[in-house]
């Protein structure tokens, strides 16, 4: 048995070493009197550690007496190092987590910009609803001043959409109707430089003035006239037309464009709603269709004659106004106006369209509207989009109107491709056979873009296509 002096002096030992080690602590700073004292030590080859009651490790001593504070230094530098490389690899994570959720196909900014054209599409729908109610305020002819400070009559029963991008003449004005029907104005200068052969303030409007008039029009759209050899603005026999009103209608175009500095065209082709209707190789009959639109998403107008597209073209009448098939100027000056106003370059006009429309080696994407691939016998609609290939089908596809941005230039839509379009201008010679002809223009989604703008198709009288159909053009006519 150990006698009582002995454990009394390993308790005295105990507490030396404790007041000791309390002395080194207060002298590196690492004593708390909240701590409690330290009960028993386990001893180090290099140092000691400090354990409680419980065994629990408390401190660990390194070479106290020489190295203490440098130890102790390294040791929270090589876990501060480790901190900083967790941190950072989190840090890259959460970067890339939060670059994917921002510039992702779905992410912030991409969903924002659709909200924000969603937005855009709905103010410019309500404002087109106001500007249809509008139109119904206005019984006669009116005067409005555009954005780019032009004075332009207005028909009855119209009103200008007033939209950003379709309020200044020189980026298209467009009107709207109270159902929706948009024209367009084609400006064409009033100046000396184009009116030679007549004084521009000319006011004896007798057969020689609309001569005059028309040559000077001629000269001035003269790069789009070239390569047309013998068509002409001329109702010739057996055209199935009164040759009395076609000239009486032809001279007040002309006098329109002299006096008023332009002309109205559809915004779109002529086009029809509802369900399809389908005729192939059979014109159309006068009690199918006595409304025709020129709206967006309309199924263009196929499969009919020329007489009969005049017909429902002159169906639409406002107030001294009145619907026709475009003359052949009126066509050429079209091409001059997207010309002089940056809308396409004259190589884009005249020689190669395809970059600007629906022709057979066009490759372009749509996301609304619907398409056909059987000259409009059936229509599927876009879902989603809708990627147009090169001779697909074929021999192409034929687009509802307006079905893209793309296939437009200063607000006109499928002035290029999608349909050919009627035109009152004649061939002066007739074709193998005798027969008379009139001329086509702007060409369809069957051809390739140099066959579409400057295209001069032969079409007889009363024949009718699945990629022809029309455009109408607004005339003040004395009734």
């Amino acid at each position: 048995m150990k006698s009582k002096n002995a454990c009394g002096s390993r308790e005295r030992e105990r507490e030396r070493e404790s007041r000791n080690l309390r002395k080194i602590e207060e002298r590196e700073g690492l004593y708390s009197k909240n701590r409690p004292l330290f009960i028993c030590t386990t001893k180090l080859t290099q140092g000691k550690v400090i354990n409680d009651n419980a065994g629990n490790i408390l401190k660990m001593q390194i070479s106290i007496k020489n190295n203490s504070k440098k130890s102790i230094l390294n040791a929270v530098s090589g876990i501060t190092l480790i901190a900083l490389v967790v941190t950072i690899v989190v840090l890259l994570i959460l970067a890339s987590v939060s670059i994917t959720v921002v510039f992702g196909d779905n992410g912030i900014l991409e969903l924002a910009k659709e909200a924000g054209e969603k937005t855009n599409q709905a103010s410019e729908d309500d404002q087109r609803q106001i500007a249809r109610m509008n139109a119904l305020l206005h019984k006669e002819t009116w005067i409005y001043t555009t954005e780019d400070e032009k004075n332009i009559p207005i028909p009855a029963g119209f009103a200008p959409t007033q939209i950003s991008g379709e309020n200044r003449v020189d980026g298209g004005l467009v009107i709207t109707d109270e159902k929706g029907n948009e024209f367009v104005w084609i400006a064409v200068p009033k100046n000396d430089e184009i009116y030679k052969l007549t004084t521009v303030n000319a006011t004896n409007f007798d057969d020689n003035f609309y001569t005059n008039i028309e040559n000077d029009l001629k000269k001035y759209v003269k790069d789009y006239r070239d390569e047309r050899g013998d068509f002409s603005d001329e109702c010739l026999e057996d055209c199935q037309l009164d040759r009395d009103e076609y000239i009486t209608l032809k001279n007040s175009m002309l006098k329109s464009i002299y006096v008023n500095g332009g002309f109205w065209i559809g915004r779109y082709e002529v086009g029809y709603e509802g369900e399809v209707r389908y005729k192939e190789n059979n014109n159309w009959s006068e009690e199918v269709d006595k409304n025709p639109v020129i709206k967006e998403g309309a199924y263009p107008l196929n499969y009919i004659s020329y007489v009969q597209a005049q017909k429902l073209s002159n169906s639409m009448i406002y107030g001294e106004y009145e619907g026709s098939l475009m003359f052949g100027i009126q066509w050429d000056l079209v091409c001059k106006f997207i010309e002089v106003n940056n809308g396409k370059t004259k190589d884009e006009i005249k020689n190669d369209s395809m970059s600007w429309g629906n022709c057979r080696n066009s490759i372009f994407n749509i996301a609304k509207g619907k398409y056909s691939v059987n000259d409009g016998e059936t229509f599927t609609e876009v879902i989603g989009s809708y990627e147009k290939g090169a001779y697909e089908a074929g021999k192409g596809v034929l687009l509802t109107t307006g079905a893209t941005k793309r296939n437009s230039a200063l607000n006109i839509y499928d002035l290029v491709g999608n349909l050919n379009e009627f035109s009152l201008e004649m061939r002066l010679s007739t074709l193998v056979g005798g027969v008379i002809s009139l001329n086509l223009r702007g060409g369809d989604y069957q051809k390739a873009g140099d066959k579409c703008f400057a295209h001069k198709g032969d079409i007889s009288y009363g024949a009718s296509y699945g990629n022809v159909g029309f455009r109408v053009t607004l005339i003040p006519c004395d009734r």
